[in-house]
């Protein structure tokens, strides 16, 4: 008897072990994170350009600020406010630095009451003049000595005006050229401003290699030891300098201003005769191996894994010969939960 109920109980106790591992096993199926590829992945991206990715001759230069330049005085006078600190960012417009306008608006006051006074004469030698009360001669006079007493009003309210000096263009206060107290000439820089958001590369190349860069041609631009970009010719300079050296002045990306700054030195890679442009990614686009490298590329929002064909490599980028074309958007992060065909999203 005590053996059976010995067999009962094991059995129950190997029936409840059983239903509570198929428990465990549901409550855990349920809690595993399953991906739902319906539902986007996201995603970083980069655009496909065209530069010269190769071993071409490289030039050296100043990277310069498109818009830079000093805030003149237009007017003589004391500065008795700036408006701004060094360091600042201003809009086009803004106030500077003001001077002391208190003589000019003194005589803007009387050059008004000098032309109201005018202007009352002129309406009364007017009717005088029809009653033939008083010599037209007498009107005339009126007339040149009220035009006369008008154009310098005018004037006396534009030197007033002026007396505000203003952002000619937005920019980065650079440095303040003056203080309050000084006194001002025209012509006096008062700020030295700069708007870093389009920067040049700019290069003194010799007469004999001017012929290696044509406008628009996109080319890598080396910046900051070893990050390279992407650069277009933006002028060749028709006239040399004293040594014969001609100015060329390659736009740089406005997404590099973070890292780019006025001042710094960059060199490009200028092609070689016969060398032409071609597609150029960042080297993280790449996937699979370095026998087969292979890219995602974001079409109608899909991601579609293709295979390239690369050439040249240098400081973060490469040269793609098959595969790409510029323009195309390939991935650049996100690849962990990405998968050949999967929606994908970005910015």
């Amino acid at each position: 008897m005590k053996r059976w109920m010995i067999w009962i109980a094991l059995g129950a106790l190997v029936v409840l072990t059983v239903w509570k591992l198929a428990s465990n096993k549901r409550i855990v199926q349920e809690r595993v994170y399953r991906h739902d590829k319906s539902a986007p992945v996201h995603v970083g991206v980069d655009t496909v350009r065209q530069a010269l990715l190769g071993e071409g001759t490289r030039y050296s230069g100043t990277v310069e600020a498109t818009h830079d330049g000093r805030v003149m005085a237009e007017v003589p006078g004391r500065v008795v406010a700036l408006e701004v600190k060094e360091g600042e960012w201003v809009e086009r417009g803004a106030v500077i630095a003001r001077l002391d306008g208190e003589l000019l608006r003194l005589q803007l006051e009387a050059a008004q009451v000098q032309v109201g006074g005018l202007e009352k004469d002129h309406a009364r030698y007017t009717i005088l003049a029809k009653a033939d009360a008083v010599q037209a001669v007498q009107l005339e006079k009126t007339d040149v000595a009220l035009e006369a007493a008008r154009i310098q009003r005018d004037n006396l309210s534009e030197q007033l005006r002026r007396t505000t000096i203003v952002a000619p263009f937005s920019g980065q206060v650079v440095q303040l050229l003056v203080e309050v107290g000084t006194v001002l000439a025209p012509s006096m820089p008062v700020a030295q401003l700069t708007d870093h958001r389009a920067m040049d590369l700019v290069l003194l190349v010799p007469a004999s290699d001017r012929g290696r860069f044509r406008i628009g041609d996109a080319l890598t631009v080396t910046a900051g030891g070893t990050r390279s970009l992407v650069g277009k010719v933006s002028s060749v300079g028709d006239r040399g300098d004293g040594a014969h050296n001609f100015a060329v002045r390659i736009a740089l990306a406005s997404s590099v201003n973070d890292a780019i700054r006025p001042g710094m030195s960059a060199s490009v890679q200028a092609p070689r005769k016969g060398e032409v442009p071609g597609a150029v990614i960042p080297a993280n686009a790449l996937i699979g191996s370095t026998l087969q490298p292979e890219v995602y590329v974001v079409q109608d929002g899909i991601a579609k894994r293709r295979t390239i064909v690369t050439t040249a490599t240098s400081g973060g980028l490469v040269a793609v010969a098959e595969g790409l074309k510029p323009g195309d958007i390939v991935v650049t992060s996100g690849f962990i939960s990405l998968a050949d065909g999967m929606p994908v999203r970005y910015r």
